[in-house]
């Protein structure tokens, strides 16, 4: 009886599981940054920042980036705690993080 419920334990695990979603990854959906010429981007939203010395990160649409990468048209300019700087075609954007609570530096 033991060896039949660790079976069904092990096939029915993933099948459950696969409706939970992952609180590790962010919460919007990854856009495709190659889309055809000539569709409107995707609205950017930022979702974290990570500030650490020179070292300096940020998550926009669940997409990586840092100074320098690309996202679609724009360009990462700077990266602060709770701000992004892109500029594009249409100009420099400033990206900021919904709540400013979220935005303040930790242990400080």
């Amino acid at each position: 009886m033991r060896n039949v419920l660790a079976l069904l334990l092990v096939v029915a695990g993933p099948a459950v599981a696969s409706g939970v979603p992952d609180p590790t990854r962010p919460a919007v959906p990854a856009a495709s940054v190659d889309a055809a010429p000539g569709t409107p981007a995707p609205s950017l939203v930022l979702q974290s920042t990570m500030v650490s010395g020179d070292q300096r990160s940020a998550i926009i649409n669940g997409a990586f980036v840092r100074p320098g990468d690309t996202l679609g048209e724009a360009r990462v300019v700077a990266i602060g705690p709770g701000w992004v700087r892109l500029e594009g075609a249409s100009g420099p954007t400033e990206l900021r993080l919904s709540y400013s609570s979220i935005a303040r530096p930790v242990n400080r």
